[in-house]
């Protein structure tokens, strides 16, 4: 019975890491269009990219654990400052924001 649990909970803890391994890869890939519209000057689509990384983001959040989740969490807050700065206009603000959370969610994608 033990056995059974063990190899359960493992198969449970690896179909999570699964999960928000492609929930993360989405919003890597939203991310960095949002940051090349950024480089481009298109504030507007660099918001609308943005806010498709943070739906997926927070997908990954919410079935990682640990420093990945933390990563993950710190990369939603930059996303979402993000999206302040470029509805606002400030595009090279935004863009660094971008960045961090990029790096924040890679880190949380490699744990």
């Amino acid at each position: 019975m033990k056995k059974i649990i063990l190899i359960l909970s493992a198969v449970l803890f690896f179909s999570f890491s699964v999960l928000a391994e492609e929930h993360a890869d989405a919003a890597l890939e939203h991310a960095n269009a949002a940051l090349a519209e950024g480089k481009r000057g298109n504030d507007a689509t660099l918001a609308e990219h943005a806010i498709q990384a943070v739906k997926h983001a927070e997908q990954a959040a919410q079935v990682a654990n640990g420093p990945a989740k933390a990563h993950i969490e710190s990369g939603v807050k930059h996303l979402h400052e993000a999206i302040k700065h470029a509805k606002a206009g400030h595009g090279v603000k935004a863009d660094q924001h971008l960045v961090t959370a990029i790096e924040h969610i890679n880190s949380g994608n490699k744990i």
